[in-house]
């Protein structure tokens, strides 16, 4: 199997149309072969966002079908099979949130863009099972995008170095279970280290308060983690105001 590079970011409530551009440049400068948007939409701004990819070469393109309401975009230099509400989930319960694509080269890939507080317990069982099943069966597979979820204790900034906590994730036990299937890779590849991919959106330069979370996750299936190459943040989608998440890019060697 072929090397392969994922690049994730939420594009914040379907995303800017006056920033589309800069962001597709900032993506492809990471020369992804895939590239997953979550909290995209399928309006005015939607459309701008996949005619600019596809004149980039990110010609293959599939959505969650979640219309206006925020979901994941799949974009991808090569062909892909796409499967919208993998999971089959009812539409109560929220099943714009998670999109699948199998590549050419075999990886499945789940984008994710999980919603806000206990919202995402469906969505979280199911990659639980999902993350068993995988493994049982050998099948490499990776789950990248925003989770809304992760670690009281050092994914939330105000918790980091307290013994106290000052805040908490809804759904913390489901999403630890989660971690315990599946590797995540960014923390695997940088154990005892702090950093964080989502501030509150500011026009303004000053310096943010200690308010930042990092939920914008990646993790591999047991059969792919051989393969994990590298898991960084670029930070400058947020620092240069195209969105309020930082991306995620994950690469695996062939």
């Amino acid at each position: 199997m072929a090397g392969t590079t994922v690049l994730a970011v939420n594009i914040r409530a379907g995303g800017s149309r006056a920033a589309v551009d800069a962001l597709v440049a900032r993506a492809c400068g990471h020369h992804p072969d895939v590239a997953i948007f979550s909290e995209y939409r399928d309006n005015r701004t939607g459309a701008s966002l996949r005619a600019a990819l596809d004149e980039r070469g990110f010609v293959h393109q599939a959505d969650s079908e979640g219309g206006p309401k925020n979901g994941v975009l799949i974009a991808a230099r090569e062909a892909f099979a796409a499967i919208a509400n993998p999971f089959g989930l009812s539409a109560e319960e929220y099943p714009n949130a998670v999109l699948q694509a199998t590549l050419a080269n075999g990886l499945r890939v789940y984008g994710v863009y999980l919603p806000g507080q206990i919202r995402k317990r469906p969505h979280l069982r199911c990659l639980i099972a999902t993350a068993r099943r995988t493994d049982e069966a050998g099948i490499e597979a990776l789950c990248i995008g925003d989770f809304n979820s992760g670690r009281d204790a050092t994914d939330i900034e105000i918790n980091a170095g307290r013994a106290r906590l000052r805040d908490a994730f809804d759904t913390a036990d489901l999403y630890l279970e989660l971690e315990r299937e599946w590797t995540e890779a960014w923390l695997h590849l940088h154990p005892g280290t702090l950093e964080y991919s989502w501030y509150p959106f500011r026009l303004k330069d000053a310096r943010p308060p200690r308010n930042g979370w990092r939920i914008d996750k990646a993790f591999v299936s047991r059969a792919l983690l051989p393969r994990l190459a590298s898991a960084e943040y670029d930070h400058g989608f947020r620092t240069e105001k195209l969105t309020d998440h930082s991306a995620l890019v994950v690469s695996f060697s062939g």
